[in-house]
């Protein structure tokens, strides 16, 4: 029966540091596929409406309030919607729906302090615009 093998300490430690890099890269990407989602989310919501504003030939104040609830639940904040089409339009004109904002969001930091949280909270600038044709 042969006895036990002698372990080293730096075989320990390259396993230790290469877990401790995994977890980094897995919470980075973490992060950054969250603003991602809520990126996404809000391009949805703003196709969504879009296709009402064809039907209705402008953004009506009830579906205007209906959107703001709705991009506010994804976390975009201080919602702009400066250039939309409020105002009703002929067949055929052009519909816009601009909409601009800010998600909170965890991104890296630019000093990288080892002694101190490696993501900060940033507000990220977000902003979609989209153009269709009214059809009521």
């Amino acid at each position: 029966m042969k006895g036990k093998q002698k372990g080293s300490v730096l075989d320990f430690m390259t396993v230790g540091l290469c877990i401790l890099a995994l977890a980094v890269v897995l919470t980075a990407y973490f992060a950054c596929s969250d603003l991602l989602l809520r990126k996404g989310q809000i391009s949805q919501i703003a196709r969504c409406y879009i296709l009402k504003m064809e039907t209705m030939g402008c953004l009506t104040e009830g579906e205007k309030n209906n959107m703001l609830a709705e991009l506010q639940a994804v976390g975009l904040q201080a919602i702009d919607l400066t250039g939309t089409t409020m105002n009703p339009v002929e067949y055929g004109d052009c519909v816009i729906l601009q909409i601009r904002g800010r998600i909170q969001a965890s991104m890296w930091r630019e000093d990288h302090d080892l002694f101190q949280s490696v993501f900060t909270a940033r507000e990220v600038p977000v902003e979609e615009r989209r153009m269709s044709t009214a059809k009521h």
